[in-house]
């Protein structure tokens, strides 16, 4: 299919979403309505997407309002005191709301996480950004040239999720917003199938080139075009284009 009939349907697809004809799954990325700029909400909206992989996101976001409203477990979103807690008590915490689905696995990725922010940033997402000048593409090499200690929040599905999240409910203004690729999870790589962008299904970083490759010198946002993507494969493609 050629670029310019993709890029039609895209003109269609964002014009049906904005007059309402796709709808919209209410409040996803469910939250407590921190201060946009304050530490908390960065910290509320970077832990919890390091554990948003083969699960339902909607979900994800769900357990983790209730983990941040709960008295009890409101702490894991303070990396300086999670590094004062033991093993078997973030387990515990963790799964209670089902933040952590996997009791081992999630949770030693919020432990690691939560101590390099405590270790390197004085517990504050924000000096990340303080250290790479707000640029897409620094804020990416960082984290994957320490990928040990940002796991899974350094891979190209999450770090891109990460990016697009703080974008979109922090106060950060990003340089060099375009190098945030589409974020391939499943209803973007079906949307990506049936707008004839890709022909099969391949890999996620895959599906992520070829959407660069499509959007480089047009006017459209990988930011903005996520959601569309994501409700359009909700709603079966629905309407056509």
């Amino acid at each position: 299919m050629s670029k310019e009939l993709i890029i039609r349907k895209l003109n269609i697809l964002i014009e049906n979403y904005n007059n309402g004809l796709i709808p919209k799954l209410h409040e996803h990325e469910v939250n407590p309505g921190l201060e946009i700029g304050s530490r908390e909400n960065y910290l509320y909206f970077t832990l919890p997407v390091s554990l948003n992989f083969q699960r339902s996101s909607p979900s994800m976001w769900k357990a983790a309002l209730e983990t941040w409203e709960d008295p009890e477990t409101n702490y894991l979103y303070f990396p300086e005191k999670v590094v004062d807690k033991n093993f078997e008590e973030l387990q515990r915490d963790l799964v209670k709301h089902k933040l952590a689905l996997q009791k081992n696995k999630h949770v030693q990725i919020w432990q690691r996480i939560s101590t390099t922010l405590y270790e390197k940033y004085s517990s504050d997402p924000r000096l990340i950004f303080k250290y790479t000048q707000r640029c897409v593409t620094r804020t990416k090499n960082l984290i994957v040239e320490n990928k040990k200690e940002f796991p899974y929040l350094a891979g190209p599905k999450m770090s891109n999720y990460w990016l697009y999240i703080l974008d979109q409910f922090t106060d950060i203004k990003l340089r060099n917003k375009h190098k945030i690729s589409i974020i391939p999870d499943t209803h973007v790589i079906q949307s990506s199938i049936k707008l004839g962008i890709i022909k099969v299904k391949i890999k996620p970083e895959d599906v992520a080139l070829k959407w660069f490759d499509l959007l480089k010198d047009t006017k459209f946002s990988t930011t903005t075009l996520h959601p569309i993507l994501w409700n359009w494969s909700r709603n079966n493609f629905l309407p056509k284009v």
